[in-house]
């Protein structure tokens, strides 16, 4: 054991206390990075009532509510995302049966050009997307080109040098949290390792820099942490919402001012219907981001403990050397004037 010949200071315990509660979050950021749990999308009504817009605005979102939203509980995270079967009559999650009707899939989404709007755009490929773990959407297939009723003469006259411009892909904020996330884990890591490096030398210049270093890794760790909690908690929404965003955004580009005042009205109703809110994934990440910050300031309060009682130790040797000095010369000045 390398703390044989050496006694258990305070130093010691803040060390080891806050590497355990560092790898504490580390466990839980760890665990929240790969459960699909990070929002959670519910209804809170087998109807959906839209009145007051356009008819075909109204019977978009109808269509979307019902066939997406209406009996199924969704949940979403960095990787993947999950839809739950509800009971038709009662919207309350039944936990016992949630695994067994649980289908889990890849996050992802449609992308696709806004010029594109109008042969991408559709339940169908919506559906694709978000049931299948496939990033290329083949709309050359006859079965999708008939599902999506697509005229084949025009499609090959205007796609002649494409495959296919309807893919699906992440969210563009999930890359950006995915990297967020890595990048924590590993300033985590390092926090660890360079503190629990501390106590095993004794070279002061040594210790100076892995004390800097391992400060720097501490901020940066946070840094992350908290970047990807803000992200996550200003996309809540993106995914039960892209859908219906997308049509309000095509309208508003192409200045159909009338349906994108439609559609926003429909989203806005559309959000009174579901309840959509943070899941455990997130409460985990919480969890890690406070303790990673606790956890940094132990170390660094024992860092500078640590300094302070060597500058104590340093300060009573060099009383004790002086003091004995003094008392030496006093003798010898005593034996000098006897001898005189």
């Amino acid at each position: 054991m390398f703390f044989k010949n050496k006694p258990v200071t305070s130093y010691l315990i803040g060390s080891i206390i806050g590497i355990i509660l560092c790898t504490i979050g580390l466990i839980l950021h760890l665990i929240a990075y790969f459960t699909p749990h990070w929002k959670e999308v519910i209804p809170n009504s087998n109807a959906l009532y839209v009145d007051g817009i356009d008819a075909l605005i109204r019977t978009e979102v109808l269509h979307y509510f019902n066939a997406v939203h209406r009996y199924t509980k969704h949940s979403y995270g960095l990787f993947r995302r999950c839809e739950r079967l509800l009971n038709s009559t009662n919207t309350t999650p039944n936990i016992l049966k949630e695994h067994q009707n649980q289908l889990c899939t890849k996050n992802y989404l449609p992308s696709y050009e806004d010029v594109d709007f109008n042969e991408c755009h559709s339940l169908q490929y919506y559906r694709f997307c978000t049931k299948k773990n496939e990033k290329i959407f083949d709309i050359q297939n006859h079965y999708l080109l008939q599902t999506f009723a697509i005229d084949q003469t025009y499609f090959k006259e205007n796609h002649q040098n494409s495959l296919s411009s309807c893919d699906c892909k992440y969210p563009t904020y999930v890359p950006v949290c995915q990297y967020f996330c890595g990048f924590g884990v590993i300033f985590i890591v390092l926090t660890i390792i360079l503190y629990a490096w501390l106590p095993l030398t004794d070279d002061k210049k040594i210790r100076v820099r892995i004390k800097f270093i391992g400060v720097i890794s501490s901020l940066l760790s946070i840094v992350f942490l908290m970047s990807n909690l803000i992200i996550m908690n200003n996309y809540l929404r993106f995914e039960s919402l892209e859908y219906l965003v997308a049509i309000e955004r095509h309208y508003r580009t192409n200045q159909i001012y009338k349906l994108s005042e439609d559609t926003r009205i429909a989203v806005n109703r559309f959000e009174s219907y579901v309840i959509i809110k943070t899941g455990y994934s997130m409460g985990l990440e919480w969890i890690a981001f406070f303790l990673t910050i606790i956890s940094a300031i132990i170390l660094l309060g024992t860092c500078n403990m640590s300094a302070h009682k060597e500058k104590d130790k340093n300060t009573k040797h060099s009383l004790r050397e002086s003091t004995s000095l003094n008392r030496r010369e006093s003798i010898i000045a005593s034996h000098h004037s006897v001898y005189v």
